[in-house]
């Protein structure tokens, strides 16, 4: 018998037929394994939610976030701020639930928390024993696994946090597993999880991104029709190539033409043929780069700067005198000059007045 549901841990118990193999199978796996975080939608496109979510949950998750698996599941609003519910599980967790279906000879369609098997009706919270465990749904996208005094406690806040109480609903092989004040007002039956016919919600499948499953094979007509589209695109393609050879050897040329006539316009009186435009382009840029290394050298700075300085002066320059320590220019009828106008990164101005003679120095400053 091929089967559409099943719960992971329930694989074992089928016996593969000779039509077994490959079955397509959507499967429940452990909810304790799988944590559900609810976030405010980040700002920006939802192109990029995948990429920016994992991160917004760093401090939230133990393990690294390189080895977390994260899926974008059901949307709200909240005090209109749309919020979503991200669903995060080891990697190496859904490698190993795939290698137990592979090894069952199930080809797995999709992996959802089992805590989603349990019937949801607004305002009641489902819970049901499940080896050594509660599972328990709190709304129609959001519920846990736990051991039952964490499962207990968990309860009682979200009763607390009620406005109006829900019901629970409790399924259970031994009421003593229900605490005493909460069992007379729950309702309590014995009765098992039906895993291969609860309905299995695809919204929730954790097999997205990376892990999303591929296709499966092609039919041997499928695989002939595809074979003969291929030849025919093949000759399509080659035809055109033909045809649009021509044309791209004239596109060549004229390309080459325009290079040329560019590179004239760039570098005036340089002329270059086709194959040597790129070498010709790249030296002359070198010793563009050259110049202007040299115009913005430190003593070249300090020169430029002197121009606010002599602008308008009135006075005469009787020496200028620049080397490597910086600039030295004694200036006559020098009265309206205003050292103060002089800024000049790297260098200090000094001002020195000997008569009818003013020595103005700017001095480079050591680093």
């Amino acid at each position: 018998m091929t089967l559409s549901v099943d719960h992971i841990h329930h694989l074992d118990r089928h016996l593969l037929g000779a039509s077994d193999v490959n079955r397509p199978m959507a499967l429940w796996v452990p909810s304790e394994r799988i944590t559900v975080h609810v976030i405010e939608a980040p700002a920006a496109p939802q192109r990029k939610w995948p990429e920016l979510i994992p991160w917004l949950l760093e401090d939230r998750i133990l393990q690294p976030v390189e080895e977390m698996h994260f899926v974008i599941g059901a949307s709200s609003v909240l005090e209109d701020k749309k919020q979503l519910a991200v669903s995060v599980v080891s990697k190496q967790d859904l490698r190993e639930w795939l290698r137990i279906a592979d090894n069952a000879g199930v080809d797995c369609s999709a992996m959802v928390a089992d805590y989603l098997a349990l019937p949801f009706e607004p305002g009641r919270i489902s819970m049901a024993w499940r080896e050594g465990q509660f599972l328990v749904r709190t709304a129609s996208d959001s519920g846990f696994a736990a051991e039952a005094d964490l499962a207990w406690l968990l309860v009682r806040r979200h009763l607390d946090a009620a406005d109006i109480a829900p019901r629970l609903s409790v399924s259970a092989p031994d009421e003593s597993l229900i605490p005493d004040d909460l069992r007379a007002d729950a309702d309590i039956n014995n009765a098992d999880i039906d895993w291969q016919f609860a309905p299995i919600p695809e919204s929730a499948n954790l097999l997205a991104g990376e892990f999303k499953p591929l296709s499966g094979d092609l039919s041997p007509r499928a695989w002939l029709s595809s074979a003969a589209l291929l030849m025919l695109a093949l000759v399509l393609g080659f035809g055109y190539l033909q045809l649009s050879n021509g044309h791209l050897e004239e596109r060549i040329a004229s390309l080459e033409s325009v290079a040329e006539t560019s590179f004239g316009n760039v570098f005036l009186g340089s002329r270059a043929k086709p194959e040597a435009i790129r070498s010709s382009g790249e030296q002359l840029l070198a010793d563009l780069f050259k110049q202007r290394e040299s115009v913005e050298a430190p003593l070249m700075r300090a020169l430029t700067g002197l121009d606010a300085l002599m602008s308008n002066c009135d006075c005469e320059l009787q020496t200028l005198v620049a080397d490597s320590a910086g600039v030295s220019l004694t200036l006559k009828n020098a009265a309206k000059v205003n050292a103060r106008t002089v800024n000049v990164p790297g260098f200090t101005i000094e001002r020195q007045d000997v008569d009818e003679l003013t020595s103005i120095t700017l001095r480079k400053v050591a680093k």
